[in-house]
């Protein structure tokens, strides 16, 4: 089987788009609630956030349904579990006691004023669960913060591997690739979009969706010639998207002020997100399709990155808002150190054995010979 590097290109460079994004939010203040943000809001900064919000996680999703297609060739639905558990279940649950109080003891230092220590935010981020479902997690209290993805993508993989072994029981279910072409490809937005409509809702899409998105990864896009057609379409598919965005999101939404668009119940916001993840695989595909030592390590890195950016972010905002320097030189400064700061507790991690299993990083990286 030949492995796609582009997916796993796809996948770190989504990840390290978080940077600028969630960097973004601390300069959408009135747009956007975060763990801290700045007196001096930014249109361009609200531009960026609403600009990537609506493919992001759809792009994420479908690529770990891909994954998924591509694991199970390779290992047992047994193998498969054990492997979800150890890379996601064990560092999301290692996360909520590592990462996210963190979190926690600089948004109640900035939002609250907080003057105590560490061990009480810490306590007060596990005890204000209680207060479920009124819990203001950017306010310090207790918050699955980032870490709802890999929760989230751990029950889905385990509800996703059923329906996958249900279907394989089932007679004369076959989906012909021959009958898929970009106009059924570009109409898969409107089950997604009405998904939306039903279940928990998290940045955008509802966990339903997301599900979806997945199985759309694993039974479309693993397919070769659906990544032949997006690839084959790629330039008026990413043509399409930067219209929508420009035209839907940032005039529509921002300019004219229609702010329903900027939520998943809006047709426009599915619409722009799915238009983006087509035209990003099919870009992907076309100049991404490539490894070395580069990619490999950045492959690698990608999920340990993901799950300590936003503490290490949210920690140098706190200090950087205090300097005064214009907002532009502030939010590079937190977008450049952040992304410096958090590789550097990547190589500190993964050297250490049992930490670095924490991380879901099961065996020391090999170099590219």
């Amino acid at each position: 089987m030949v492995r796609l590097h582009y997916i796993d290109n796809l996948r770190w460079i989504g990840i390290l788009m978080l940077f600028p994004f969630h960097t973004a939010f601390i300069f959408s203040a009135g747009w956007y609630g975060y763990y801290v943000s700045s007196d001096y809001p930014s249109a361009a900064a609200h531009g960026l956030a609403v600009a990537v919000e609506p493919w992001i996680m759809p792009l994420l999703f479908c690529i770990a349904g891909m994954s998924t297609k591509f694991a199970l060739q390779k290992r047992t639905p047994q193998m498969y579990l054990k492997d979800r558990v150890t890379k996601l279940l064990v560092p999301f649950l290692a996360g909520m006691v590592l990462i996210c109080p963190f979190i926690a003891y600089f948004a109640l230092r900035f939002h609250t004023g907080y003057k105590g220590n560490f061990t009480g935010a810490f306590v007060h981020f596990f005890s204000s669960i209680r207060n479920f479902p009124d819990l203001n997690g950017t306010g310090g209290d207790f918050s699955l913060d980032h870490l709802w993805f890999i929760l989230s993508l751990f029950i889905i993989s385990v509800v996703a591997l059923g329906v996958i072994l249900l279907v394989q029981w089932l007679p004369r279910l076959y989906l012909n690739p021959k009958k898929v072409n970009l106009p059924v490809l570009v109409l898969l937005f409107v089950p997604v979009w009405l998904l939306n409509f039903v279940g928990i809702y998290e940045t955008g899409y509802s966990l339903i969706s997301y599900f979806a998105l997945f199985l759309i990864g694993y039974y479309l896009f693993a397919m070769d010639q659906v990544q032949a057609i997006v690839e084959k379409y790629r330039v008026v598919l990413l043509v399409s998207w930067i219209v929508l965005t420009i035209g839907v999101m940032l005039v529509y939404g921002m300019i004219l002020g229609h702010f329903e668009v900027f939520w998943g119940y809006s047709a426009l916001f599915v619409l722009t997100g799915w238009i983006g993840v087509l035209a990003f695989m099919g870009v992907g595909r076309h100049l991404f399709d490539m490894t070395n030592n580069f990619t490999s390590y950045m492959g690698a890195a990608s999920y340990p990155v993901y799950i300590i950016h936003q503490a290490v972010l949210v920690v140098i905002a706190y200090y950087v808002l205090m300097i005064e320097i214009p907002p532009a030189q502030q939010y590079a400064a937190i977008m450049i150190f952040s992304i410096l700061l958090t590789f550097a507790c990547y190589e500190i991690v993964r050297k250490i054995p049992v930490v670095r299993a924490l991380f879901g990083i099961t065996r020391p990286q090999k170099k590219i010979s």
